[in-house]
């Protein structure tokens, strides 16, 4: 039975558990609020919400305390009850928390729907220490009703599901130069590719600048730009706008036209977020459109970034349905090409990293003309065991998080069937050939943009369907990975650790960490690989041309 790895667990608390006195009526509070100013505060109090204030040092040790904890006592009032010089207040917990990414954006939500519409236009406003308060005492109540709504029925799976999709944020970096990787480098020329995949090749480049009037490559820069603000390490309240003019931000950086093109294609005036908000308020994981359009602007020049955790999803998923939207509806075969981009990076990626210290084998055939069988996408073997990676470019999808439907189906699509896969060609070619002789152990991976995080509620049946449904004996161990992790064991592998006892090892848990938290428990620390290091420079340095409005670099846009 697997059990639920609590190392680092968090808490958020409601009002009533830091207030006496109940809360007002949480609507009638909101309709009071100068939309405008609020839009503001939630968006930088959600960019500040893991801070640290700068460490100070005790003794001959440097201690960086949680910027909570000044929020919880400069700005909330709450009593510290010193002990012996030791806060003594739980409310004080580094882990217990009063802000919270999930919470604010429900408030925000809650604001499009309940918020007085005419203030969007008062523009003209101080930010106190009191309005910091107000919003986070309007946060603090909506946790108390997301908290009351789950007492009747409190689906634990669903939950960690949602928790940690929404709180493990990706690495920028990585999203950055893998589409960078497949849609700069690869996506560029055909010949990228073998004979039998060039038949489904599409210019997804020409096509985007054709619809958009922008690159790919102007349109991610633009978004690393805005990310920045988010790495900057500020931790403290600026009691200023994070409203910025769209002329003002980006003068002597990028022409005033590409911004625009860019903006206008990730952003969405409140009003017209309205019906949406209204009629998902029940659902406290559905964040869909500000996925959609991480973006808001208020119908003059000014616009405003939602959170970090929206922004950065515009670097696939967003970018995605972009250049789908480059194509017809009825054509349905207009994105099959994106996940063969997906699966070379994949390939090229595993390829670099365990040079001289794996045995690369690629994708190949085998069966007589017209009954041939395809093998997974990489293979990577040490001795008698085998790795054997099967890529799928899936998402865990939005009902899944949003409305806690199609989980098995999305579990399926991402784990168990490519496993199944695996498994088949694997029991196959065991059959008809000399390919896999001298394996005596096969290590199945799907690699998905997501993975089915370490969540016992699903894992246990998952597993359990695969052992059921497997015919190959050799194929033993099985994981999802996402692309993230999948580049984490890459790192390992790079380094000259021996990835199968590791990943024995994880299999084997019966208390389930992130891969992530677990190679860090085994004192590795996961970097880029060296070929990964590289494509990120690249990009990198393509990117700051565009900013720096290089006309040469930008072809006369």
């Amino acid at each position: 039975m697997y059990k639920v790895d609590a190392t680092g667990m968090q808490l958020l608390l409601g009002y009533s558990d830091v207030f006496e006195v109940p809360f007002s009526n949480l609507t009638d509070e909101i309709g009071k609020l100068n939309m405008h100013k609020t839009l503001s505060i939630i968006s930088e109090l959600i960019s500040v919400r893991n801070a640290k204030l700068n460490p100070v040092r005790v003794f001959n040790y440097e201690i960086s305390v949680p910027f909570e904890t000044a929020v919880k006592k400069e700005i909330l009032g709450i009593e510290e009850m010193l002990v012996n010089g030791i806060p003594s207040n739980p409310v004080y917990c580094k882990n217990w928390h009063v802000i919270s990414l999930q919470m604010l954006l429900i408030l925000l939500k809650k604001v499009l729907f309940y918020g007085n519409y005419s203030t969007l236009t008062r523009t003209d406003y101080l930010i106190t220490k009191e309005d910091y308060a107000q919003i986070i005492r309007l946060q603090l109540a909506v946790a108390d009703e997301v908290t009351e709504k789950n007492k009747a029925e409190f689906d634990k799976g669903h939950f960690l599901y949602s928790t940690y999709h929404l709180n493990n944020l990706p690495s920028v970096a990585g999203r950055v130069l893998r589409m960078y990787y497949m849609l700069e480098y690869l996506c560029r020329s055909k010949s990228n590719f073998p004979d039998d995949v060039q038949g489904e090749y599409r210019d997804y480049n020409t096509a985007f600048s054709e619809k958009y009037g922008i690159t790919v490559v102007q349109y991610m820069a633009i978004l690393f730009w805005e990310l920045q603000p988010y790495y900057s390490g500020d931790n403290r309240l600026k009691y200023l706008t994070t409203w910025r003019n769209s002329a003002g931000t980006y003068k002597n950086i990028l022409n005033r036209e590409l911004l625009l093109k860019t903006l206008s294609s990730l952003s969405k005036h409140p009003e017209d977020l309205r019906e949406w908000a209204t009629r998902t308020e029940s659902e406290e994981w559905n964040f869909e459109e500000f996925q959609r359009s991480p973006f808001l602007f208020d119908g003059g020049d000014n616009y405003l970034s939602i959170s970090d955790y929206t922004l950065s999803n515009a670097f696939f998923e967003k970018l995605f349905w972009l250049i789908r939207d480059c194509y017809p509806y009825e054509d349905s075969r207009a994105m099959a090409f994106y996940g063969r981009l997906y699966e070379r990076y994949i390939q090229d990626l595993t390829r670099e990293a365990t040079q001289k210290k794996y045995t690369y084998i690629d994708e190949f055939t085998i069966g007589k003309p017209g009954h041939e069988s395809k093998s997974s996408d990489v293979y990577l073997q040490k001795g008698s065991k085998l790795l054997a990676v099967e890529a799928k470019g899936f998402s865990v999808l939005n009902n899944v998080m949003a409305s806690n439907r199609d989980v098995e189906k999305n579990n399926r699509k991402m784990f168990i069937d490519p496993i199944l896969e695996v498994d088949k060609f694997a029991e196959k070619a065991t059959k008809e050939g000399e390919r896999f002789s001298g394996i005596e152990v096969i290590f199945a991976v799907a690699v998905s943009m997501d993975s089915i995080n370490a969540n016992p509620y699903y894992y246990e049946d998952i597993i359990r369907e695969i052992e059921e449904k497997k015919v190959c004996s050799r194929v033993r161990y099985f994981f999802n990975f996402s692309i993230e992790e999948y580049e984490m064991l890459m790192s390992v592998a790079e380094k000259g650790v021996d990835i199968f006892p590791l990943l024995q090892e994880y299999f084997e848990e019966s208390v389930l960490p992130p891969f992530s938290n677990y190679l860090r428990g085994k004192g590795l620390n996961p970097q880029m690989t060296a070929f990964m290091d590289e494509w990120y420079k690249r990009a990198t340095s393509e990117m700051f041309d565009i900013l720096r409005n290089n006309e040469e670099k930008q072809g006369g846009d």
